[in-house]
């Protein structure tokens, strides 16, 4: 039975009944033939049409036989298919034994389906990695300059200590039967408050539960925030209650004035190395500079210093690593460009009453919405004595300074 005897066959259910159940006889047979439904199911599908006996037996029979040759024609391409390797094996048996007495080989084009990882829809499979990728975030550099020291936790939150507040320093070469000198001193009782810093943030019990990285996640996010936050105010902390005073609050501003015209061809180098100088100067051997902070785009000025030839210029005071004689030098993104600090970190010391700690808790009416807030927070206070601020001393415009140092030039 082909495609004519089988539009035959339609044509006269039209004749006999209309277009519209050839239409609707023609939808059925053609699923009957593509194999969606059985025979017997056609029959009474074409029956509710209201097709006669010998029409629904015509058709049905037709159908049958046009799938069948449809199941042939798909078979036989199978066949084909392997029919094809066999001829090939088959052309190819001579040199086949040919190669094998050889050691050699003989290529066999095989048509096949290729699979690829697109054959697998709406996938998720992949190796997973447990970390998650952090923004970036200034790294925390001043905390570990400073000395530590722990503070009692019946300390009231208060940190008392004494400075001399004057001296007469009286010792002198005496005469026999002379009135010996005198000297005096007098004291000053000072306190320090140790400051808290905290943030917090709230969560679901569902997310902190069962999202396995979003617990490490936050407990991440909050020791970050405060440690960033630390290095902050220990940078530039105005000491106002509740900030604690930073270093570069607490420090000298750098007066260039006693070096002015002084430095041929000055840098940042020659005006590091003159704060420094100025500090050990003026402290009569009680300090020695150890350390300058500057933001790395100041360091850099200072690394990329050539001649006129284009050649790298290190100072013989300057070691291989960068340190200036004695100085280690430290970028820190805290400080403002075209700023920096020179001192002796021994002066300043971080009292830590309790390093960071971490709670939960409920506010108003998380506890019913399954929510809780976890918080953070850490107590200290940097400790520069009123006499020992002189350790350090601050410029606060690096370009200025250096102009202030160069020698005039010549007219």
């Amino acid at each position: 039975m082909d495609e004519k005897e089988l539009k035959a066959l339609l044509d006269g259910v039209a004749k006999e009944n209309g277009k519209a159940i050839k239409d609707a006889v023609k939808v059925e047979v053609e699923a009957a033939t593509a194999g969606l439904m059985k025979s017997d199911e056609l029959g009474s599908k074409l029956e509710a049409l209201g097709l006669k006996d010998d029409a629904i037996k015509n058709l049905t029979e037709a159908v049958v036989k046009q799938g069948a040759e449809v199941q042939k024609i798909l078979l036989g391409k199978k066949e084909d298919a392997e029919v094809s390797l066999k001829d090939q094996l088959k052309a190819k048996h001579e040199e086949i034994k040919a190669a094998v007495s050889k050691n050699s080989s003989v290529r066999l084009e095989i048509n096949k389906l290729l699979v690829t990882r697109a054959s697998v829809g709406n996938t998720t499979m992949a190796m997973r990695l447990p970390d998650v990728g952090q923004l970036a975030y200034p790294a925390s550099v001043l905390n570990s300059l400073f000395r530590h020291a722990p503070v009692s936790p019946s300390s009231n939150g208060v940190i008392r200590y004494y400075d001399q507040s004057a001296i007469t320093r009286g010792a002198a070469s005496v005469a026999e039967g002379a009135t010996k000198p005198e000297s005096a001193i007098t004291w000053i009782e000072r306190t320090l408050l140790i400051e808290k810093i905290a943030d917090s943030i709230p969560v679901t019990k569902e997310a902190f539960n069962d999202v396995y990285f979003i617990q490490s996640e936050i407990e991440r996010l909050l020791t970050i925030n405060l440690s960033l936050k630390k290095e902050d105010l220990l940078w530039d902390g105005d000491g106002i209650t509740p900030n604690i005073k930073g270093v570069y609050t607490s420090a000298p501003l750098f007066v260039t004035t006693a070096y002015d015209d002084s430095v041929e061809a000055a840098n940042v180098y020659d005006l590091v190395a003159t704060v420094a100088a100025e500090i050990n100067a003026s402290g009569g051997g009680k300090y020695k500079a150890d350390t300058v902070v500057l933001n790395p785009i100041d360091t850099l000025k200072m690394k990329l210093i050539k001649d006129s030839s284009g050649r790298y210029i290190l100072p013989p005071f300057v070691s291989s690593n960068g340190d200036i004689t004695s100085l280690k030098v430290v970028e820190s993104s805290q400080v403002t460009p075209n700023t920096l600090v020179v001192g002796d970190f021994r002066y300043g010391t971080i009292y830590d009453l309790e390093n960071v700690t971490v709670e939960m808790g409920w506010i108003n009416d998380q506890f019913i919405k399954n929510a809780f807030t976890i918080l953070a927070e850490e107590r200290f206070a940097l400790l520069i004595r009123v006499v020992d601020t002189t350790a350090f001393r601050k410029v606060t415009d690096i370009a200025a300074a250096l102009a202030a140092l160069e020698t005039p030039a010549l007219p």
